[in-house]
């Protein structure tokens, strides 16, 4: 009979291990192969800093979940609805995230790949999602050893819940098109295919309405 674990919050003291979960998930991403190291173990320990930050950032607001067996991950950024004084919250964001630290992190030589990437996924965020609150999901992780046994979309529950109740809509950008087939089973819908440079990997964003 198989374990069925619990959904749960992800707790401050899990961060650690959680996150080499989600590096060792994303270190054959097309995208993030693009963005940190060729060395594997210099990017699985960008990978690691980078969703450690993100799990830090996300799980102040309770919308960070795992699994009671620590076999996946779904983090999600909350509306900007939620969000007072935005240039400020934007300079809380950076403090954060810990981001004046990411040339040191991924190498130098990486910062333009990175400012060029973000720069074009916000811009077709923004125009595929409009201007109103979204919930955004940020990291969406499970160990290759349990996957096909209904976790991800029982990660994904809580906020696609909330968001329903709320009548907001979901987005989520990927990279792999094994992602993509996952969350169009989950109600989302691609919005566009669009490469990160020419003859880059390519992202998709997807998107659920409520």
């Amino acid at each position: 009979m198989m374990h069925r674990s619990h959904i749960l919050q992800l707790q401050p003291s899990q961060i650690e291990e959680v996150s080499e979960l989600a590096a060792n998930a994303l270190i054959s991403d097309p995208v993030f192969s693009y963005l940190t190291p060729d060395d594997p173990k210099l990017r699985f320990q960008a990978l690691t800093w980078l969703t450690s930050r993100l799990m830090a950032y996300c799980i102040q607001y309770g919308y960070t979940h795992t699994t009671s067996d620590l076999q996946g991950v779904a983090v999600w950024l909350p509306p900007s609805g939620e969000f007072s004084s935005y240039p400020l919250q934007q300079l809380k964001i950076v403090l954060q995230l810990q981001l004046y630290k990411l040339p040191v992190k991924v190498g130098w030589n990486r910062l333009a790949r990175w400012l060029n990437v973000l720069y074009a996924i916000e811009k077709a965020q923004q125009q595929d999602m409009g201007e109103s609150p979204y919930w955004d999901l940020g990291l969406m992780v499970v160990h290759p050893d349990s996957q096909g046994q209904g976790i991800g979309t029982r990660l994904l529950q809580p906020i696609l819940l909330r968001a329903r109740d709320e009548g907001l809509p979901c987005s989520v950008v990927t990279a792999t098109e094994l992602a993509v087939r996952f969350y169009q089973k989950n109600g989302f819908k691609v919005t566009r295919k669009q490469p990160i440079a020419a003859d880059k990997p390519s992202f998709w964003i997807l998107k659920r309405h409520p």
